[in-house]
């Protein structure tokens, strides 16, 4: 398991990286009702971003250990909701996220090359 996080270390660091900009795009998108263009602006802008990260980050790393790290966007997203947005966390949601967590964990750490090799 650990092997397969060094093997895509900066991939998976990209695609955390990606993550959080789609995040921050999404949370702007929300706001464009009522802060106007600036926001639907930088909130393409931030999206945009991610997207060019992303990009970059399928260099660095296997596509079947990337492509699920974006999943913790879902993450980022629950927690600029609850601290920049105001909405609650709820039991339900805590949970979700653990289980978008864990599974991250072990589908980044089970790279199939590894376990063959073992």
């Amino acid at each position: 398991m650990i092997e397969s996080f060094k093997n895509n270390k900066k991939g998976i660091l990209l695609m955390i990286v990606s993550s959080v900009f789609v995040s921050f795009g999404q949370m702007f998108w929300k706001m464009f009702h009522t802060e106007g263009l600036w926001a639907l602006i930088l909130g393409l802008v931030l999206y945009a971003g991610g997207a060019l990260v992303m990009i970059v980050a399928y260099k660095y790393g296997k596509l079947s250990v990337l492509q699920p790290m974006l999943c913790l966007a879902y993450v980022f997203a629950i927690f600029i909701a609850v601290f920049i947005l105001d909405e609650a966390m709820t039991p339900f949601r805590l949970a979700g996220i653990l289980v978008i967590i864990f599974g991250v964990i072990l589908i980044g750490g089970g790279d199939a090359e590894e376990r063959a090799e073992t």
